[in-house]
């Protein structure tokens, strides 16, 4: 579906990643706050909370002075039922608010259909993407020690023009497009008018064409067969391939659906690595220490063929390495997975009425 990746060297100094809640919503808002025509933003989840908060202040604030501020969220991910007309009260007249998908009888097949992108454009130069959505379960400062563990890179680049057509096409309800780059890098929607399988065609290029090692960190790892036999075939073949999850994630029926794909990768030498200090919620991809992949799309169904998701493809040594060594950081604060270790999911909610299990599916 795609070409190969970009071959040339990304200037690691116009790209920063940001593994930190607080100095990332830091950085956002400054960016905004710096913003002289346009500010695009796109999340799962904003939150009314004191992260929330942070972000109106200074959206406010660029209204009153006359910028065109676009806000598209999801429906499901920010409780448009219950936080929709609060939101709505607490934002600038001038700003413009769109909700992803709400709930309609008349278009029920829409509403399993997510926007899970997490995505900030600044006047079309600068982005912010990665898999931090906009609350304060992110935030050291007031959710402590066990926020949430995630990552998210900032990118100065002329290609920002192309994460906004992206940002345009789901705002105006188009049908989503891959819009190819001449750059040294790519923005990679998971569908397109056409191809439906277009980031499971690019992840399954990177596995079989992998030379030396692949990690990948996720918090949700259902992915279809052709990739669960693509890692495998890649660990067969002699390729370091390595796998970082949450040992505790926060979709209980995933969680259990997860754990037995582990124990079959493990079987086939592949390393899984079950994060222990707090919920793992990264979406990142390193292959051959060269190739980096960052961005809003986890490694299961949803993600892969059903929401939609922005992800960035790069060739990066440098940004590479500190991956790498972050990796090797969250490994050490792992249990190793074997064929033999017992999972910790939790039974009980298996207990519960048909609809409060439904809503783990979401």
């Amino acid at each position: 579906c795609l070409s190969t990746v970009p071959g040339q060297d990304l200037d690691s100094d116009s790209i920063q990643v940001i593994t930190e809640g607080d100095v990332l919503y830091r950085e956002m808002c400054k960016a905004m706050d710096l913003a002289e025509k346009e500010i695009l933003l796109e999340s799962y989840i904003f939150a009314l909370d004191l992260i929330g908060e942070q972000f109106i202040a200074v959206l406010n604030k660029k209204a009153e002075q006359g910028l065109e501020i676009k806000i598209h969220l999801d429906a499901v991910g920010s409780h448009y039922y219950r936080n929709g007309q609060a939101l709505k009260k607490k934002l600038h007249n001038n700003i413009s608010l769109r909700w992803f998908h709400r709930w309609s009888w008349y278009r029920l097949w829409r509403f399993n259909v997510r926007n899970h992108r997490k995505l900030l454009v600044i006047d079309r130069k600068l982005i912010f993407m990665g898999g931090f959505n906009i609350h304060q379960q992110c935030s050291r400062q007031y959710y402590g020690i066990i926020r949430w563990r995630d990552t998210h890179m900032i990118l100065k680049t002329e290609e920002a023009e192309l994460v906004g057509k992206y940002f345009d096409d789901l705002w105006l309800r188009r049908p989503q497009r891959y819009y190819e780059s001449t750059k040294n890098i790519s923005f990679i929607p998971n569908l397109s008018r056409k191809c439906r399988f277009l980031l499971r065609c690019q992840l399954s290029q990177f596995i079989t064409s992998a030379k030396v090692s692949i990690q990948l960190t996720t918090p949700y790892f259902v992915p279809d067969e052709y990739l669960i036999k693509d890692l495998i075939r890649a660990s067969q073949r002699g390729i370091k391939v390595s796998l970082l999850v949450p040992d505790k994630g926060d979709h209980p029926l995933i969680n259990t659906m997860a754990w037995h794909y582990y124990t079959r990768l493990t079987h086939s030498g592949i390393k899984v690595y079950a994060y222990l200090p707090r919920m793992l919620h990264a979406k990142t991809m390193v292959v051959d220490s060269s190739i980096v992949m960052i961005g809003s799309a986890n490694m299961d169904y949803r993600s892969l063929f059903i929401n939609h998701e922005l992800v960035c493809l790069f060739v990066s040594k440098k940004i590479a390495e500190d991956l790498n060594i972050l990796f090797k950081h969250d490994c050490e604060q792992s249990r190793v997975v074997t064929p033999l270790t017992k999972h910790t999911v939790q039974y009980w909610w298996l207990r519960r009425p048909i609809a409060a299990l439904l809503k783990h599916l979401i």
